[in-house]
């Protein structure tokens, strides 16, 4: 399975902050294919965000409450990649486009757990 390492802080909405090393995994994505509107699909992406990869391995809860960005991401995703790119790529590439502008491309690695 693919998810999104930040390697920058992340931060919360209480104030504290997850260390560099977070990871995002998708939890669910929904595109609503019968509203299709100039070459592009609405699309939405829930994920979950971990302190790293060892709590995702041991079962831990994920972290709520980010302050940064929102976990259930909405946005479009073009019709021509929907009809020919495997669903995990082009959902993480999604998610990679969404975190860029806060944490920048260098701070975005995608990697297999």
């Amino acid at each position: 399975m693919k998810a999104v390492k930040i390697n920058a802080d992340v931060n919360l909405t209480n104030g504290l902050i997850v260390p560099s090393g977070s990871v995002l995994l998708v939890a669910e994505a929904y595109t609503d294919n019968k509203s299709q509107k100039d070459g592009t699909i609405p699309t939405q992406v829930a994920t979950l965000l971990y302190q790293n990869e060892q709590a995702i391995i041991d079962g831990k809860v994920s972290i709520n409450d980010i302050a940064d960005f929102s976990t259930t991401m909405a946005g479009n995703l073009l019709v021509t990649r929907y009809e020919t790119d495997p669903a995990e790529t082009m959902i993480i590439e999604y998610i990679i486009a969404t975190l860029t502008p806060i944490y920048g491309a260098s701070n975005l690695e995608v990697i297999t757990i």
